[in-house]
């Protein structure tokens, strides 16, 4: 998915695997059958072009990410799930939490419209 979010682009099989760490590059239909596998759980869009397909995220860096704390806090109770949230944002550099600050706002503002 990081080379997928790097790239933003729709891409080829060999798109991807050239651009992947050189210990990460495995075989061609290695790499098909994963990015494959990420298109049936909804995370990449394929396209076929003739003979040739081509994969694209279909969600984007944070919403993965997102989704994923989401999930992984789900079962934990409301406390555990706030105190977990403000350790996290705690360790954040002073820069970073004003960023955060921001988009929280945006949210928000979202939230209520």
């Amino acid at each position: 998915m990081k080379t997928l979010w790097r790239l933003d682009a729709q891409v080829g099989v060999e798109d991807v695997r050239s651009k992947l760490p050189a210990d990460k590059q495995g075989a061609y239909t290695t790499i098909q059958t994963i990015l494959n596998r990420l298109a049936e759980r909804g995370l990449v869009k394929r396209k076929r072009h003739g003979k040739n397909v081509f994969y694209r995220a279909a969600v984007s860096e944070a919403d993965y990410y997102s989704r994923s704390l989401k999930e992984a806090l789900a079962p934990a109770s409301d406390h555990a799930r706030r105190a977990a949230l403000a350790q996290l944002v705690g360790d954040l550099n002073p820069g970073e939490l004003t960023e955060i600050e921001e988009l929280a706002r945006d949210v928000s503002a979202r939230r209520d419209r």
